[in-house]
């Protein structure tokens, strides 16, 4: 919990509500790239630029308020800034209807990969700048992150653009969050409420660019933003439930973030080489009704090794975090650990673990390991 008021957020405070400070450019090397994706048979919402403004207001200010609450000196999120001085918001209106890039029926990968290649054809490569997408082709929230040239693509839905869901001024935008009312009765049906929808959309974002930054999902705790944490968002602006984090990032994830180029500045920028995955696989088979797995861990970088975090998916639990350790610059790692899975292993079921490591100068690796739980 924050000691006092000062540390609760970079923004000022009114009324017993947070609002976040404008954003500014940091002239870091390394930045967030916004998009508008318009397909040729969809509209330009009004007030986009406005409105991306007041989204990322508050994306830049949950990352900068939970580095600081785990002790992470930074100067925070960076955004591409345009000579007028405001964010920069690149609007491509594509070539084609939206059903091109979704696919019939809808594709996922379709609509990443072909949004990316026309972006890219349109404003260039987006090398160092990870495209955040605001997509008016279709209604999804998905991340790929491109670590070998620190880049990627967080795509998310453009209907947040609609008034419903975002102000064109943060005041107006951080009272939609705040609001508290969850549910609304319309016909008898049980209907989310304008402020869930604001919480949730803004908190997507926050959620995505995650990815990017090397986090996978974390169902540990209910308040982890890489969780669905994000669905509470508005606590985080309203005195005095902010003082407790009611949305948060865990340590193991802000460490990774902190890792990358986009927040640590202190990197060797010539070192491009990610860290070595030797060895990344069970110990033994994974056993129906059991919580605790053996894993061996063999990896290096010459440079030193960072953070790392390791995912279970599978085996009666969907995206647990399992593991993580900070390696503080250590050039080898080879141990066999032990995992806790948050629940009994069920039998028969795919099993998949999902490795993360970052080393000291920003560099992500991944493996993979698959394995099925053996029924005794």
């Amino acid at each position: 919990m924050f000691a006092d008021k000062n540390r609760v957020s970079k923004g000022a405070v009114s009324k017993g509500l947070i609002v976040p400070h404008a954003l500014k450019d940091l002239r870091k090397g390394y930045k967030i790239r916004i998009i508008y994706f318009v397909p040729s048979d969809r509209k330009v919402k009004p007030n986009y630029q406005e409105k991306t403004e007041v989204l990322m207001r508050v994306v830049s200010d949950v990352y900068d308020r939970e580095m600081k609450a785990h002790g992470i000196k930074t100067r925070g999120l960076d955004f591409e800034f345009g000579e007028d001085g405001r964010l920069k918001v690149h609007l491509v209106k594509a070539k084609k209807v939206a059903s091109f890039y979704t696919g019939e029926p809808f594709d996922v990968d379709r609509l990443l990969n072909t949004q990316q290649q026309e972006i890219w054809e349109t404003i260039g490569f987006s090398r160092n700048r990870p495209m955040l997408v605001f997509s008016e082709a279709g209604a999804v929230a998905e991340a790929r992150p491109i670590p070998q040239v620190y880049s990627g693509l967080a795509c998310v839905s453009g209907d947040i653009f609609s008034d419903g869901v975002t102000a064109s001024n943060i005041e107006e935008q951080i009272q939609k969050l705040v609001n508290r009312n969850e549910e609304k009765k319309q016909e008898g049906k049980d209907e989310l409420s304008r402020s869930q929808v604001s919480q949730t959309s803004n908190g997507v974002l926050i959620h995505e660019l995650g990815h990017i930054f090397g986090m996978l999902h974390d169902t540990r705790d209910q308040r982890n933003i890489m969780m669905r944490g994000y669905d509470k968002l508005g606590q985080m602006y309203a005195l005095p439930e902010a003082r407790g984090r009611p949305v948060r990032f865990s340590l193991a994830h802000a460490r990774m973030a902190a890792a990358s180029r986009f927040f640590n500045e202190s990197f060797e920028n010539s070192d491009t080489k990610p860290p070595k995955i030797q060895d990344f696989k069970l110990s033994g088979p994974a056993k129906a009704g059991e919580r605790k797995i053996k894993f061996s861990i063999k990896m290096s970088d010459n440079k030193g090794l960072g953070p790392f975090v390791i995912m279970q998916r599978g085996g009666g639990q969907i995206d647990a975090m399992v593991g993580d350790n900070d390696l503080k610059g250590v050039e080898n790692y080879s141990e066999e650990i032990v995992l806790e899975c948050p629940r009994p292993l069920v039998g028969g079921q795919p099993l998949v673990y999902i490795i993360n490591v970052m080393d000291v100068n920003g560099n992500l690796s991944q493996s993979v390991a698959n394995s099925v739980v053996v029924s005794d």
